[in-house]
């Protein structure tokens, strides 16, 4: 979300195992979900799911987790990857 300019800053804090990440917003998120429950997406579905969740095909990431790390869902589709869907931002 940094690299695509949707937020300035983040910070991790982790104490005693719990995991807290603060996020400074940018000012251009509008919505933004995180999936609580894990949901495999295959290559071949990811164009459906984007359909299915963002407003429009220009505006929006979906965020999925892969083998090859983090990536949003149009570098999983140019890496061929699928994975799963951790949340979506527009």
């Amino acid at each position: 979300m940094k690299y695509r300019g949707y937020i300035r800053n983040f910070e991790l804090f982790d104490p005693h195992g719990v995991g807290k990440i603060t996020v400074e917003p940018q000012g251009r998120v509008n919505d933004c979900q995180a999936r609580t429950y894990r949901q495999d997406i295959k290559v071949k579905d990811i164009e459906k799911y984007t359909t299915f969740k963002l407003p429009t095909r220009q505006w929006g990431y979906v965020v999925i987790s892969t083998p090859d790390g983090i990536l949003d869902h149009g570098e999983a589709i140019r890496r061929n990857v699928g994975g799963q869907v951790l949340g979506y931002f527009h």
